[in-house]
Protein backbone atom coordinates (compact mmCIF):
# COMPACT_ATOMS: atom_id res chain seq x y z
CA UNK A 1 0.00 0.00 0.00
CA UNK A 2 2.91 2.11 -0.40
CA UNK A 3 1.34 3.65 -3.38
CA UNK A 4 -1.92 4.45 -2.07
CA UNK A 5 -1.74 8.50 -2.12
CA UNK A 6 -1.46 7.61 -6.23
CA UNK A 7 -4.35 5.53 -6.47
CA UNK A 8 -6.75 8.91 -6.48
CA UNK A 9 -8.79 8.19 -9.61
CA UNK A 10 -9.00 11.86 -10.53
CA UNK A 11 -5.40 12.50 -9.87
CA UNK A 12 -3.65 11.65 -13.16
CA UNK A 13 -6.43 10.11 -15.80
CA UNK A 14 -9.87 8.90 -15.28
CA UNK A 15 -9.36 5.19 -17.32
CA UNK A 16 -10.63 3.65 -14.56
CA UNK A 17 -13.44 5.21 -13.76
CA UNK A 18 -14.68 5.71 -16.90
CA UNK A 19 -14.78 2.06 -17.60
CA UNK A 20 -16.36 1.02 -14.58
CA UNK A 21 -19.10 3.86 -15.14
CA UNK A 22 -19.14 2.93 -18.77
CA UNK A 23 -19.72 -1.06 -17.76
CA UNK A 24 -23.20 -0.81 -17.40
CA UNK A 25 -24.09 -4.59 -16.51
CA UNK A 26 -21.10 -4.35 -13.43
CA UNK A 27 -21.70 -0.75 -11.94
CA UNK A 28 -26.04 -1.48 -12.25
CA UNK A 29 -25.97 -4.76 -9.43
CA UNK A 30 -24.37 -1.45 -7.11
CA UNK A 31 -27.30 0.48 -8.32
CA UNK A 32 -29.90 -2.27 -8.19
CA UNK A 33 -28.94 -2.63 -4.65
CA UNK A 34 -29.03 0.20 -3.35
CA UNK A 35 -32.52 1.29 -5.78
CA UNK A 36 -33.51 -1.79 -3.58
CA UNK A 37 -32.67 -0.29 -0.14
CA UNK A 38 -34.22 3.39 -1.30
CA UNK A 39 -37.75 1.69 -2.52
CA UNK A 40 -40.18 3.50 -0.27
CA UNK A 41 -42.19 1.02 1.76
CA UNK A 42 -43.04 0.74 5.58
CA UNK A 43 -40.02 -1.36 7.20
CA UNK A 44 -40.11 -2.19 10.82
CA UNK A 45 -36.59 -2.60 13.29
CA UNK A 46 -36.42 -5.84 14.37
CA UNK A 47 -34.33 -4.20 17.23
CA UNK A 48 -36.70 -1.65 18.78
CA UNK A 49 -39.55 -2.17 16.84
CA UNK A 50 -39.88 1.47 15.24
CA UNK A 51 -41.90 1.69 11.59
CA UNK A 52 -39.29 3.61 8.95
CA UNK A 53 -40.57 4.62 5.65
CA UNK A 54 -38.04 3.25 3.22
CA UNK A 55 -35.25 0.71 3.78
CA UNK A 56 -32.88 3.18 3.46
CA UNK A 57 -34.42 4.96 6.63
CA UNK A 58 -34.08 2.07 8.38
CA UNK A 59 -30.87 1.42 7.25
CA UNK A 60 -30.33 4.83 8.76
CA UNK A 61 -32.45 4.15 11.72
CA UNK A 62 -30.24 1.07 12.79
CA UNK A 63 -26.43 3.25 11.75
CA UNK A 64 -27.54 5.84 14.30
CA UNK A 65 -29.47 4.52 16.91
CA UNK A 66 -28.37 0.66 16.86
CA UNK A 67 -24.37 0.95 15.60
CA UNK A 68 -23.19 -0.70 18.46
CA UNK A 69 -25.57 -3.68 19.13
CA UNK A 70 -23.74 -6.02 17.38
CA UNK A 71 -20.31 -5.37 18.77
CA UNK A 72 -20.64 -5.01 22.79
CA UNK A 73 -17.48 -4.57 23.41
CA UNK A 74 -16.73 -1.90 21.69
CA UNK A 75 -19.62 0.58 22.10
CA UNK A 76 -18.60 2.95 24.93
CA UNK A 77 -15.26 3.02 23.56
CA UNK A 78 -15.15 6.57 22.78
CA UNK A 79 -15.71 8.08 26.62
CA UNK A 80 -13.05 5.89 28.77
CA UNK A 81 -13.34 6.02 32.72
CA UNK A 82 -10.23 7.94 32.55
CA UNK A 83 -11.60 10.71 30.04
CA UNK A 84 -14.75 10.68 32.79
CA UNK A 85 -12.56 10.81 35.89
CA UNK A 86 -11.12 13.66 34.04
CA UNK A 87 -14.34 15.50 33.41
CA UNK A 88 -15.68 14.73 36.72
CA UNK A 89 -12.12 16.57 38.14
CA UNK A 90 -12.98 19.32 35.87
CA UNK A 91 -16.19 19.69 37.16
CA UNK A 92 -14.76 19.70 40.52
CA UNK A 93 -12.20 22.22 39.59
CA UNK A 94 -15.18 24.88 38.49
CA UNK A 95 -17.30 24.42 41.73
CA UNK A 96 -13.94 24.66 44.09
CA UNK A 97 -13.02 27.69 42.41
CA UNK A 98 -16.56 29.15 42.30
CA UNK A 99 -16.78 31.16 45.63
CA UNK A 100 -20.30 31.20 45.06
CA UNK A 101 -21.28 27.94 46.47
CA UNK A 102 -20.88 27.29 50.32
CA UNK A 103 -17.61 26.41 51.11
CA UNK A 104 -18.78 23.49 53.05
CA UNK A 105 -20.38 21.86 49.94
CA UNK A 106 -16.90 23.15 48.11
CA UNK A 107 -14.70 20.96 50.71
CA UNK A 108 -16.78 17.93 50.36
CA UNK A 109 -17.09 17.86 46.33
CA UNK A 110 -13.28 18.97 46.85
CA UNK A 111 -12.41 15.87 48.87
CA UNK A 112 -14.78 13.64 46.40
CA UNK A 113 -12.73 10.78 45.24
CA UNK A 114 -15.13 7.60 45.51
CA UNK A 115 -15.81 6.98 41.51
CA UNK A 116 -15.64 3.39 40.28
CA UNK A 117 -15.40 2.52 36.76
CA UNK A 118 -17.25 -1.10 36.89
CA UNK A 119 -20.38 0.34 38.37
CA UNK A 120 -24.44 0.00 36.62
CA UNK A 121 -24.45 4.24 37.63
CA UNK A 122 -20.80 4.62 34.93
CA UNK A 123 -22.57 2.49 32.33
CA UNK A 124 -25.50 4.73 32.36
CA UNK A 125 -23.10 7.82 31.77
CA UNK A 126 -21.47 5.92 28.41
CA UNK A 127 -25.04 5.24 27.27
CA UNK A 128 -26.28 8.93 27.48
CA UNK A 129 -22.68 10.09 26.16
CA UNK A 130 -23.03 7.72 22.84
CA UNK A 131 -26.77 9.05 22.55
CA UNK A 132 -25.56 12.61 22.42
CA UNK A 133 -22.65 11.83 20.45
CA UNK A 134 -24.94 10.19 17.63
CA UNK A 135 -27.75 12.37 17.59
CA UNK A 136 -26.39 16.31 18.72
CA UNK A 137 -29.15 16.89 20.50
CA UNK A 138 -27.78 18.99 23.56
CA UNK A 139 -32.11 19.51 24.87
CA UNK A 140 -32.52 15.86 24.96
CA UNK A 141 -29.25 14.85 26.78
CA UNK A 142 -30.04 17.43 29.10
CA UNK A 143 -33.76 16.09 29.92
CA UNK A 144 -32.07 12.16 29.84
CA UNK A 145 -29.04 13.24 32.52
CA UNK A 146 -31.49 15.17 34.73
CA UNK A 147 -33.81 12.48 35.15
CA UNK A 148 -31.84 9.73 35.36
CA UNK A 149 -28.35 11.30 36.80
CA UNK A 150 -28.99 14.58 38.51
CA UNK A 151 -32.12 13.19 40.13
CA UNK A 152 -30.39 9.90 41.67
CA UNK A 153 -26.98 11.73 41.78
CA UNK A 154 -26.15 10.65 45.72
CA UNK A 155 -26.12 7.06 44.08
CA UNK A 156 -23.47 8.03 40.96
CA UNK A 157 -21.45 10.24 44.12
CA UNK A 158 -21.52 8.01 46.95
CA UNK A 159 -20.63 9.39 49.93
CA UNK A 160 -21.51 13.13 49.27
CA UNK A 161 -24.76 14.73 50.82
CA UNK A 162 -27.80 15.46 48.34
CA UNK A 163 -26.71 18.81 47.92
CA UNK A 164 -23.29 18.43 46.96
CA UNK A 165 -23.58 15.57 44.64
CA UNK A 166 -26.47 17.22 43.32
CA UNK A 167 -24.65 19.93 42.21
CA UNK A 168 -21.58 18.18 41.02
CA UNK A 169 -24.13 15.86 38.46
CA UNK A 170 -25.09 19.45 37.12
CA UNK A 171 -21.42 20.31 36.55
CA UNK A 172 -20.43 16.83 35.24
CA UNK A 173 -23.47 17.37 32.63
CA UNK A 174 -22.29 20.58 31.49
CA UNK A 175 -18.54 19.65 31.19
CA UNK A 176 -19.11 16.06 29.34
CA UNK A 177 -21.43 18.28 26.95
CA UNK A 178 -17.72 20.07 25.91
CA UNK A 179 -16.04 17.38 25.90
CA UNK A 180 -18.23 15.98 23.52
CA UNK A 181 -18.11 18.77 21.18
CA UNK A 182 -14.19 18.47 20.85
CA UNK A 183 -14.13 15.20 20.59
CA UNK A 184 -16.21 16.45 17.15
CA UNK A 185 -14.45 19.43 16.31
CA UNK A 186 -11.51 17.35 16.34
CA UNK A 187 -13.00 15.00 14.34
CA UNK A 188 -13.67 16.83 11.69
CA UNK A 189 -10.76 19.28 11.44
CA UNK A 190 -8.21 17.00 9.77
CA UNK A 191 -10.85 16.66 6.86
CA UNK A 192 -10.76 20.76 6.87
CA UNK A 193 -7.51 20.96 6.23
CA UNK A 194 -7.01 18.56 2.98
CA UNK A 195 -5.94 20.00 -0.06
CA UNK A 196 -8.88 21.48 -2.32
CA UNK A 197 -9.58 19.10 -5.86
CA UNK A 198 -7.80 20.50 -8.85
CA UNK A 199 -9.89 21.21 -11.73
CA UNK A 200 -8.97 17.41 -12.94
CA UNK A 201 -10.23 16.44 -9.87
CA UNK A 202 -13.50 18.33 -9.99
CA UNK A 203 -14.20 17.26 -13.55
CA UNK A 204 -13.87 13.49 -12.32
CA UNK A 205 -16.31 14.55 -9.05
CA UNK A 206 -18.55 15.82 -11.08
CA UNK A 207 -18.63 13.41 -13.49
CA UNK A 208 -19.16 10.78 -10.41
CA UNK A 209 -21.86 12.70 -8.92
CA UNK A 210 -24.48 13.45 -11.82
CA UNK A 211 -23.80 9.74 -12.59
CA UNK A 212 -25.34 9.13 -8.80
CA UNK A 213 -28.10 11.82 -9.48
CA UNK A 214 -29.18 10.45 -12.71
CA UNK A 215 -29.17 6.66 -11.55
CA UNK A 216 -31.06 6.76 -8.44
CA UNK A 217 -33.73 9.33 -10.97
CA UNK A 218 -34.40 6.98 -12.84
CA UNK A 219 -34.58 4.13 -10.03
CA UNK A 220 -37.71 6.55 -8.43
CA UNK A 221 -39.09 6.88 -11.11
CA UNK A 222 -39.39 3.50 -11.98
CA UNK A 223 -40.67 2.35 -8.64
CA UNK A 224 -44.37 2.45 -7.92
CA UNK A 225 -45.54 6.12 -7.37
CA UNK A 226 -46.09 7.58 -3.89
CA UNK A 227 -45.87 11.24 -2.10
CA UNK A 228 -42.53 9.83 -1.35
CA UNK A 229 -40.82 8.63 -4.42
CA UNK A 230 -41.97 11.59 -6.21
CA UNK A 231 -40.45 13.98 -3.50
CA UNK A 232 -37.25 12.36 -3.83
CA UNK A 233 -37.37 12.46 -7.72
CA UNK A 234 -37.89 16.93 -6.90
CA UNK A 235 -34.94 16.77 -4.62
CA UNK A 236 -32.69 14.62 -7.38
CA UNK A 237 -33.88 16.97 -10.30
CA UNK A 238 -32.57 20.18 -7.54
CA UNK A 239 -29.19 18.67 -8.06
CA UNK A 240 -29.27 18.67 -11.90
CA UNK A 241 -27.98 21.85 -13.34
CA UNK A 242 -30.13 23.54 -15.35
CA UNK A 243 -28.46 26.71 -17.09
CA UNK A 244 -26.51 26.66 -20.33
CA UNK A 245 -23.13 27.68 -18.82
CA UNK A 246 -23.44 25.09 -15.95
CA UNK A 247 -23.47 22.66 -18.46
CA UNK A 248 -20.68 23.80 -20.95
CA UNK A 249 -18.49 24.28 -17.98
CA UNK A 250 -18.21 20.90 -17.13
CA UNK A 251 -16.64 19.60 -19.89
CA UNK A 252 -15.46 15.67 -18.80
CA UNK A 253 -19.73 15.07 -18.54
CA UNK A 254 -20.20 17.00 -21.63
CA UNK A 255 -17.59 15.35 -23.74
CA UNK A 256 -18.56 12.33 -22.19
CA UNK A 257 -22.34 12.41 -22.23
CA UNK A 258 -24.67 10.08 -24.62
CA UNK A 259 -27.99 11.42 -23.16
CA UNK A 260 -27.77 9.64 -19.76
CA UNK A 261 -25.53 11.89 -17.73
CA UNK A 262 -25.88 14.74 -15.31
CA UNK A 263 -24.40 18.33 -15.30
CA UNK A 264 -24.97 18.64 -11.09
CA UNK A 265 -25.40 21.98 -9.25
CA UNK A 266 -22.92 24.23 -7.47
CA UNK A 267 -24.93 22.93 -4.18
CA UNK A 268 -24.72 19.31 -4.99
CA UNK A 269 -21.26 19.49 -5.87
CA UNK A 270 -20.39 21.13 -2.46
CA UNK A 271 -21.86 17.70 -1.18
CA UNK A 272 -19.94 15.13 -3.40
CA UNK A 273 -16.95 17.47 -2.66
CA UNK A 274 -17.38 17.05 1.22
CA UNK A 275 -17.78 13.56 0.66
CA UNK A 276 -14.74 12.91 -1.31
CA UNK A 277 -12.37 14.67 1.19
CA UNK A 278 -14.00 12.33 4.13
CA UNK A 279 -12.91 9.38 2.04
CA UNK A 280 -9.78 10.43 1.28
CA UNK A 281 -9.33 10.74 4.71
CA UNK A 282 -10.50 6.98 5.64
CA UNK A 283 -8.41 6.21 2.35
CA UNK A 284 -5.30 8.08 3.54
CA UNK A 285 -3.67 5.57 5.71
CA UNK A 286 -1.19 3.21 3.99
CA UNK A 287 -1.81 0.64 6.50
CA UNK A 288 -5.75 0.75 6.59
CA UNK A 289 -7.10 -3.03 5.29
CA UNK A 290 -11.02 -1.98 4.39
CA UNK A 291 -12.67 1.19 3.60
CA UNK A 292 -14.90 1.99 6.76
CA UNK A 293 -17.80 3.43 4.40
CA UNK A 294 -19.95 3.45 7.49
CA UNK A 295 -17.56 6.39 8.87
CA UNK A 296 -17.25 8.20 5.62
CA UNK A 297 -21.64 8.30 5.30
CA UNK A 298 -21.56 9.48 8.68
CA UNK A 299 -19.13 12.27 8.70
CA UNK A 300 -20.99 12.89 5.64
CA UNK A 301 -24.27 13.69 6.38
CA UNK A 302 -23.44 15.22 10.31
CA UNK A 303 -21.19 18.13 8.31
CA UNK A 304 -22.17 21.36 8.40
CA UNK A 305 -21.16 22.61 5.38
CA UNK A 306 -22.82 19.19 3.67
CA UNK A 307 -25.97 20.29 5.48
CA UNK A 308 -26.19 23.67 4.50
CA UNK A 309 -25.81 22.83 0.90
CA UNK A 310 -28.32 19.86 0.90
CA UNK A 311 -30.69 22.78 2.49
CA UNK A 312 -29.93 24.65 -0.79
CA UNK A 313 -31.05 21.86 -2.62
CA UNK A 314 -34.09 21.63 -0.70
CA UNK A 315 -35.18 25.29 -1.41
CA UNK A 316 -34.79 24.97 -4.95
CA UNK A 317 -36.93 21.44 -4.97
CA UNK A 318 -40.53 21.82 -6.81
CA UNK A 319 -42.41 19.97 -3.76
CA UNK A 320 -42.46 20.49 -0.18
CA UNK A 321 -39.81 17.91 1.66
CA UNK A 322 -40.88 15.95 4.75
CA UNK A 323 -38.28 15.75 7.25
CA UNK A 324 -38.06 11.92 6.91
CA UNK A 325 -38.30 11.78 2.74
CA UNK A 326 -35.24 14.70 2.82
CA UNK A 327 -32.95 12.80 5.09
CA UNK A 328 -33.35 9.46 3.61
CA UNK A 329 -32.41 11.03 0.48
CA UNK A 330 -29.08 12.80 1.59
CA UNK A 331 -28.33 9.46 3.21
CA UNK A 332 -28.65 7.63 0.09
CA UNK A 333 -26.86 10.32 -2.50
CA UNK A 334 -23.99 10.02 -0.45
CA UNK A 335 -24.07 6.51 0.63
CA UNK A 336 -24.15 5.70 -3.37
CA UNK A 337 -20.96 8.05 -4.28
CA UNK A 338 -19.05 6.06 -1.62
CA UNK A 339 -19.92 2.84 -2.97
CA UNK A 340 -19.01 4.08 -6.41
CA UNK A 341 -16.31 5.43 -5.33
CA UNK A 342 -15.14 2.41 -3.41
CA UNK A 343 -15.84 -0.19 -5.87
CA UNK A 344 -13.73 2.23 -8.21
CA UNK A 345 -10.82 2.34 -5.84
CA UNK A 346 -10.59 -1.35 -4.77
CA UNK A 347 -10.93 -1.74 -8.74
CA UNK A 348 -7.93 0.26 -9.63
CA UNK A 349 -5.80 -1.03 -6.81
CA UNK A 350 -6.26 -4.67 -8.08
CA UNK A 351 -5.35 -3.54 -11.54
CA UNK A 352 -2.26 -1.94 -10.41
CA UNK A 353 -1.33 -5.20 -8.13
CA UNK A 354 -2.09 -6.75 -11.57
CA UNK A 355 0.16 -5.14 -13.44
CA UNK A 356 3.28 -5.39 -10.67
CA UNK A 357 2.33 -9.25 -10.92
CA UNK A 358 2.80 -8.85 -14.73
CA UNK A 359 6.14 -7.32 -14.60
CA UNK A 360 7.28 -9.56 -12.27
CA UNK A 361 6.74 -12.51 -13.95
CA UNK A 362 8.06 -10.97 -17.27
CA UNK A 363 11.50 -10.38 -15.09
CA UNK A 364 11.42 -14.07 -13.83
CA UNK A 365 10.81 -15.31 -17.63
CA UNK A 366 13.36 -12.81 -19.02
CA UNK A 367 15.73 -14.39 -16.35
CA UNK A 368 14.76 -17.91 -16.71
CA UNK A 369 15.36 -17.59 -20.43
CA UNK A 370 18.65 -15.79 -19.94
CA UNK A 371 19.88 -18.89 -17.59
CA UNK A 372 18.81 -21.44 -20.05
CA UNK A 373 20.42 -19.39 -22.58
CA UNK A 374 23.63 -19.50 -20.90
CA UNK A 375 23.36 -23.12 -19.51
CA UNK A 376 22.68 -24.08 -23.15
CA UNK A 377 26.40 -22.37 -24.37
CA UNK A 378 28.36 -24.22 -22.06
CA UNK A 379 26.89 -27.52 -22.58
CA UNK A 380 27.64 -26.74 -26.66
CA UNK A 381 30.61 -28.17 -27.49
CA UNK A 382 33.88 -25.78 -28.68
Amino acid sequence: MAEVNELYLFQDDFGTILEILEDEEELDEQFREAAIEVQLENTVCELCLKKCKSKSGLKRHITVKHKDTSNEGEQHRDLGFVAYSRIVEKAKLEIVDNKIYPKEIRDEIESFTNLEDSSAEFSEIQSLHKRLKKSGNTERFYACFYSSIVLNAVKHFKGLTRNAATLLSTKVADCLLVYSKEKIENQTSTCSLLTKLSSEEKAGLQYIGGYVLHKLHNKHVNTKKSSESEQAISILKAGKARDQDSIQSQRLTSSLNRGGLWAITENAQSVFERTEHYFRDVTSDNNFQKIDVTSVISRSVHDVEVVSAYNSMLLDSELMINKGVAKDVLHTIIELYVKVRSFSFAKDIIQRHKMKLKQLKSKALRKEISRASKESEQQRPS
